[in-house]
């Protein structure tokens, strides 16, 4: 039972870094495209999403090493 519970917990760690590499690039292009004088709105609502996956993650994962 332990492996498998330690084995979740592999998987979500990975979860939370690739969506933590995808939000700092996606930052990085948001930030790109606003000084180019883009309307980048919509990408900032995607990626306030993003990140609000990324806490619910956060906490989950808190919630089980606990």
């Amino acid at each position: 039972m332990a492996a498998v519970i330690n084995s979740e917990l592999d998987q979500l760690k990975r979860e939370i870094a690739q969506r933590q590499r995808y939000i700092e690039g996606q930052q990085v292009l948001i930030d790109v495209l606003a000084h180019d004088g883009h309307d980048v709105r919509e990408q900032d609502i995607a990626l306030n999403s993003e990140r609000f996956k990324l806490d619910q993650q956060f906490e989950f994962l808190r919630k089980r090493q606990a």
